[in-house]
């Protein structure tokens, strides 16, 4: 049965301490089958909103309604019948099984001290199935990973069979995958089932990947409410955090889609990053880490990120290494950035494919308007050049060369899966060689993430 459900909230105003307001003057909306995320920094009412929306919190100001009926008129269980929270955390005291820990969800639907029927069973077998963990009935709720936990807490919220489920941080202290597994669920929940899903999260780029809308708070009031397009610029999200954003975009009939955030000046390695420095050249030098590298790539493949500051060389580093290749008879592939310069001033970008020397255009400087492709504040990159680099990455992960270079792995590919997708499965999938791959500060984290064992190259030290 798909739902047809309602929620509105109009100028709520909630504070501990009714002097000092957490939540001030809040509005949303949202309606069957749409997914609301709230974004904004630590402490900015968030969770709070959220607990005001399901009636744990009573607002001091304000009104909630569901398809028109107040909240408060509401008994508890008639709101638990209509409206579930799923908590960012949630321990087991006891030792259920996940089957038990979802059947809780059905304790609105019973009479006191009435035990689960045979229908409870099936219902919560059935959201276990709905979230793809039907095998996993009978296993110890304690013994589940994160990510398992928290697809467990949405059939608890699915048993409920509510119209509204709001889930406080459900992306938080997962790993990329499990983050990617709990909120495609949602977002098919919501346009299969017509569940209405309200979001918080510390995470835009979840926001830009499955919100249908986004409510941007800063010191519990709201910044910024609408569609994606309009509340994810490089202006507002720069308040609501308040630091430099940088919003990476695709321009879709006319209109300029954002597809990935970034904190703008993150532009120094941190300093629990295990660093080396080496030159390219060392290549040659038969104790070097490089050469090192190149030995024990023989029987096992080797990852390398080269990292720095803007400006600081990383591309020029990796023309240095193909240069000291080369001589040495190693077959290099893969792709390199070369800049383009008029009169000192860089206005485009070339994309090189290192085995055939064949070049085209990548990026040029942004002229104002909106002329299509992918475009950051400076850059607007051609579409047909990206396929192409996929393709000669494509082809390089299954030539094996000796030393593969993918420059460079940025945001749309770290966490949107985009951009040059086929050199992230090269550099997953080599079997053999040096991987080379370059990667800006900002984004080292979620590399060492993918591939904890690769080595990193400072060129700034």
């Amino acid at each position: 049965m798909v739902s047809t459900v309602k929620l509105e909230a109009r100028n709520l105003t909630f504070g501990y301490n009714p002097a000092v307001p957490v939540v001030k003057d809040v509005s949303l909306t949202v309606e069957a089958g749409e997914v609301v995320f709230i974004l904004g920094h630590n402490g900015g009412g968030k969770t709070s909103l959220l607990s005001c929306l399901c009636g744990v919190l009573q607002a001091d100001t304000g009104r909630i309604e569901i398809d028109g009926v107040d909240l408060e008129s509401m008994s508890p269980t008639e709101r638990a019948k209509r409206i579930g929270m799923i908590p960012q955390m949630h321990e087991a005291v006891f030792g259920y099984t996940v089957l038990d820990v979802v059947l809780m969800g059905r304790a609105p639907h019973l009479s006191q001290f009435a035990a689960p029927a045979r229908i409870d069973r099936e219902i919560a077998l059935e959201s276990l199935d709905r979230v793809g963990l039907s095998d996993f009935h009978n296993r110890r709720y304690a013994q589940l990973s994160g990510g398992e936990r928290r697809m467990v807490m949405v059939a608890r919220g699915l048993t409920q069979r509510c119209d509204v489920l709001l889930m406080d941080e459900p992306d938080a202290h997962l790993d990329p995958r499990n983050q990617l597994r709990v909120l495609e669920v949602v977002h098919d929940l919501a346009r299969e089932h017509g569940l209405a899903f309200v979001v918080t999260s510390h995470s835009p780029n979840s926001a830009l990947m499955f919100a249908g809308g986004v409510l941007l708070m800063r010191h519990g009031s709201i910044l910024s409410a609408g569609p994606v397009e309009s509340t994810m610029t490089e202006t507002i999200l720069g308040e609501a955090y308040s630091m430099p954003i940088e919003v990476i975009s695709k321009v879709v009939d006319g209109r300029r889609v954002p597809r990935a955030v970034l904190p703008r000046r993150v532009d120094v390695v941190p300093d629990e990053v295990k660093t080396v420095a080496v030159e390219p050249e060392a290549l040659l030098q038969p104790d070097s880490t490089l050469a090192r590298l190149m030995q024990a790539s023989v029987a096992h493949p080797q990852r390398v990120i080269v990292t720095g500051p803007r400006g600081s060389g990383k591309s020029r580093w990796c023309d240095r290494l193909v240069k000291a290749a080369r001589p040495r008879g190693l077959s290099v592939g893969g792709v390199h950035s070369e800049a383009v310069f008029v009169e000192d001033h860089k206005v485009a970008i070339d994309l090189v494919d290192l085995a055939s020397g064949e070049r085209q255009r990548l990026a040029n400087v942004r002229r104002g308007g909106t002329d299509g492709g992918n475009t950051t504040e400076r850059w607007r990159f051609l579409d047909d050049t990206l396929n192409w680099g996929n393709d000669v990455l494509r082809r390089a992960g299954k030539d094996e060369f000796d030393i593969l270079v993918i420059d460079e792995l940025g945001l749309l590919e770290l966490h949107r899966a985009t951009g040059f997708i086929a050199g992230l499965e090269a550099v997953d999938n080599l079997s053999r060689g040096v991987a080379v791959a370059v990667v800006r500060p900002s984004l080292l984290e979620s590399a060492l993430q993918r591939w904890p064992d690769a080595v990193v190259i400072d060129v700034e030290d």
